[in-house]
């Protein structure tokens, strides 16, 4: 089995939600299908600046 991970971002406006369609469809054009998002913490910066939160996709391949 295998695993994609990548960074979807955390913006969900109409023309985001648009632009994640697309990224799932090229994902399952790939043979990939979509298993799961979770949210995760970037640190700022050199690890000084202010926190931001993104969101991950996780895809598999059997």
């Amino acid at each position: 089995m295998q695993y994609k991970i990548e960074s979807i971002g955390a913006e969900f406006s109409d023309k985001a939600i648009s632009s994640l369609e697309n990224r799932f469809e090229s994902k399952a054009s790939e043979g990939y299908k979509f298993h799961s998002v979770f949210q995760v913490q970037q640190p700022g910066c050199l690890g000084i600046g202010q926190a931001s939160t993104t969101y991950l996709a996780v895809y598999v391949k059997e």
